[in-house]
């Protein structure tokens, strides 16, 4: 039988994927010893568990025979969203939970490491009173979220955080999301933007599941990211339920995928009928706290089934009820209602909105009346 390293082409027919396989097979028989000095040869990590150092040592002889792969994406942006949360499973009938916490870690592909992070707690609502459970759990105190601002403001910090760095879809640089689940997009992000009378954005359309891919390029169970972190040979860093420690160690896992030759690509998809019409209508909205929808192209509320009139534009010019404004295409696909004052903020986008500081408080409308808020 030929050694490691040696190929019959006398037996293998010259075929590349018959020595393939044949690498494969004497791979699989490696005692962790072997893979260890194997890896170590070939100047690659050794951390992990037998199973992830045989697919380690694979996909570097499969690459040494192909072209080195290359990521579709520049950049990837780690979202773990953490939400009200009650102690009884399943919650309460109609019961909904808010994000309370948004965090962003912006990962450079071809660096493999951390780059840049968004962060921000956000205060709930329709529950602003945070259970017991809720803060043992996710260890964000009540007064963290009482100074905070509202999710449409964190939400409109988010997206210039993304625009200011070219990472939303249309611009210069190609950004692929990671979750580790899809409740964060189809169930938590879809929720608050129906209950914030908030556009769902364009960006959270499709993303990758970390622990489908992970389970899938390893051939193992994923389980949780402890569990992955585990079988890397990682240490969790930080507390679990933590929505900036979570994302920070879902991108350490992230970036072991991309050194182990892992090809990353989108593998979920939103679903806008994840809640259907009856149950939005049953859903606690930002109206029911005395708030009211403002459209962001002309300051005035539409009926609620046109949440903007950017698509009547014509027909608004026309009647003279629609204000001109330079078009922007980032900012079409999300709208922000007014702040819990009643007082409407006059903003033509999005994009223009004030970044706020993570501990920051709501800023002072009133403040900014006499500048660029106020109502014409």
């Amino acid at each position: 039988m030929a050694s490691f390293g040696q190929v019959d082409f006398v037996n293998s027919w010259n075929s590349p994927f018959t020595v393939l396989n044949m690498t494969e097979q004497e791979i699989n028989r490696f005692p962790h010893s072997t893979l260890v000095i194997e890896l170590g040869k070939r100047n690659l990590s050794t951390s992990g568990n037998t199973h992830i150092l045989k697919k380690r040592l694979k996909q570097n002889v499969a690459c040494s025979t192909k072209e080195v792969i290359q990521q579709s994406y520049e950049f990837l942006a780690i979202i773990d969203f953490e939400a009200t949360c009650m102690e009884n499973s399943p919650p309460p009938q109609h019961y909904v939970q808010e994000i309370i916490e948004f965090p962003i870690v912006l990962i450079d592909v071809t660096q493999q490491r951390i780059i840049d992070t968004f962060h921000s707690y956000c205060r709930p609502i329709i529950h602003p009173i945070l259970s017991d459970y809720c803060k043992k759990l996710t260890r964000i105190a009540q007064e963290q979220v009482n100074s905070a601002p509202v999710f449409a403001e964190v939400f409109a910090n988010a997206e210039k955080w993304l625009n200011d760095r070219e990472l939303l879809p249309f611009q210069k640089r190609k950004c692929l999301f990671v979750t580790d689940s899809p409740s964060d997009f189809n169930k938590y992000l879809s929720m608050q933007c129906n209950i914030t009378n908030i556009v769902y954005p364009m960006w959270a359309h499709r993303w990758v599941n970390i622990k489908t891919t992970f389970s899938a390029f390893y051939s193992t169970t994923s389980g949780r990211i402890r569990n992955m972190l585990e079988q890397l040979g990682l240490r969790l860093e930080g507390h679990l339920h933590s929505g900036l420690d979570d994302a920070i160690n879902i991108a350490r896992i992230v970036i072991e995928l991309i050194k182990d030759g892992c090809l990353l690509a989108p593998n979920e998809f939103y679903h806008s009928s994840t809640t259907n019409s009856r149950e939005r209508e049953r859903l606690p909205t930002m109206e029911a706290q005395s708030s009211r929808m403002v459209c962001l192209n002309c300051s005035r509320s539409h009926s609620e089934t046109q949440r903007s009139c950017l698509r009547y534009e014509n027909q608004h010019r026309q009647n003279g009820t629609c204000t001109e404004r330079k078009r922007k295409p980032v900012s079409r696909y999300s709208f922000i209602s007014i702040d819990q004052s009643g007082t409407p903020l006059n903003i033509s986008s999005l994009l223009e909105f004030p970044l706020l500081n993570a501990t920051s408080s709501v800023p002072d409308v009133d403040l900014h009346h006499n500048k660029r808020f106020i109502k014409k």
